[in-house]
């Protein structure tokens, strides 16, 4: 997978299943979120994504970006989940009935003629979600969606995280608060020198990476602490 003639992930192979949550860890700079973009359909690469019966892409991805503010579009929480399915098309009724769902899935439809700024970093999170799950994805890839979050809101995230497990998407989660998630993963990803390196279950995984894990901190790029 190339963007121009830089290598970005080399030779990657894997099987993803809906109702999975998979850890996406790696250091900084490792891919993580090149991968992510990639599977999303985000970026021109030199490669393609080739699926079990054949075919490009036929399943439905959804990104959110680190910073929810990077997807907040409408001046309210209600515009910002129906703009993307007012692109589509889809009938006002169906427009409707998403959107509600997908609020209601986030704990955020009391909130929906609010201005999203005015939301806390937990609830633009939240609304950055739900404007993806009204699309309606096989797949929803999370990029580092903790990092700029507290302590509070980092577990509610979790929670929220566990609770969309339960809706048969696959979630792809790169995240450098690996240990706030492996009590809910199912299985972790590492990639390393532009390879995926490892992958398979958590408990295999943390013998394999020794005294990695032991310490809170900032070590070889996680942030351990909860």
């Amino acid at each position: 997978m190339k963007l121009g003639e830089k290598l970005i992930i080399d030779s990657v192979s894997l099987t993803l299943h809906t109702n999975e949550l998979i850890l996406l860890l790696g250091r900084n700079g490792s891919g993580k979120s090149t991968f992510l973009k990639a599977l999303a359909g985000l970026l021109n690469y030199k490669g393609e994504i080739i699926t079990s019966n054949g075919l490009d892409h036929y399943f439905v991805t959804g990104y959110v970006f680190q910073n929810p503010e990077t997807q907040i579009i409408g001046s309210t929480v209600w515009e910002d989940v129906i703009f993307g399915l007012e692109n589509i098309g889809l009938p006002r009724e169906e427009i409707k009935a998403r959107a509600e769902k997908a609020l209601k899935i986030v704990g955020l439809y009391r909130f929906k003629d609010f201005d999203p700024y005015n939301l806390s970093g937990g609830q633009k999170q939240k609304l950055a979600i739900a404007s993806i799950l009204s699309m309606e994805p096989d797949f929803l890839l999370l990029d580092e969606p903790t990092a700029m979050l507290d302590k509070h809101d980092r577990k509610i995230i979790k929670s929220l995280i566990l609770e969309l497990k339960k809706l048969n998407i696959g979630i792809i989660l790169a995240t450098h608060h690996a240990n706030l998630f492996f009590d809910i993963a199912d299985r972790v990803l590492y990639l390393e020198n532009k390879k995926i390196v490892y992958d398979g279950d958590i408990d295999q995984f943390m013998e394999l990476m020794g005294n990695l894990f032991k310490n809170e901190g900032d070590i070889h790029g996680f942030n351990y602490s909860y």
